[in-house]
């Protein structure tokens, strides 16, 4: 009897184990290796970005193959209140800032917090609601803990971590910017 319920323990806790979902910490020193993909060129590039400052200014290194490197720097205010993200070529300066309404590869704690409370927000003018029957979005095979959420036209699609502390696009597809992002891997 004993074995019998040992073993059950056993199998219950490889599935607790297995079902559970990856949420990645992102903290100083993170690299976030995307691709990103220009519709209107049909190209796709590798693009590396390594979180440098999480602290306001938070800063943000990016390094695009045969483009160059650099630094993004995001506002304090952009991080708690940024209703948009930045979708566009880098400047070619060392920094550059971007407005006050503006994050990358991430949303800001007021849009997390409508997603996850209100099950919908907008980013980039776009409605977006959150699906329960989501695809699920995974890294190194193993499924991350996203929500997925369409824009009201279903045009652009995206992945978001569940992680209020750093709610990080994972993938996003369809914008009207014309770039696509998928997170490829986490360092």
């Amino acid at each position: 009897m004993k074995k019998i319920v040992s073993f059950i323990i056993l199998v219950l806790s490889v599935y607790t184990s297995v079902a559970q979902k990856m949420v990645p910490q992102i903290k100083n020193g993170t690299v976030l290796s995307y691709t990103a993909y220009a519709r209107a060129f049909g190209q796709s590039l590798p693009a590396v970005l390594t979180i440098t400052d999480l602290n306001a200014p938070l800063k943000i290194k990016w390094m695009i193959s045969g483009l160059g490197t650099g630094t993004f720097e995001i506002s304090a205010k952009a991080v708690q209140s940024g209703n948009k993200m930045a979708l566009r070529e880098p400047g070619f300066n060392e920094v550059t800032k971007l407005k006050d309404n503006e994050t990358l590869a991430f949303l800001s704690k007021d849009t997390f917090n409508n997603l996850k409370d209100k099950k919908n927000f907008e980013l980039n003018g776009l409605t977006f609601k959150v699906e329960e029957s989501a695809p699920a979005y995974q890294l190194d095979g193993k499924e991350v803990d996203t929500f997925y959420a369409v824009s009201e036209k279903g045009k652009a699609k995206i992945w978001v971590l569940n992680n209020p502390d750093f709610p990080l696009i994972c993938k996003i597809e369809g914008t009207a910017q014309g770039i696509d992002l998928s997170l490829n891997s986490i360092q």
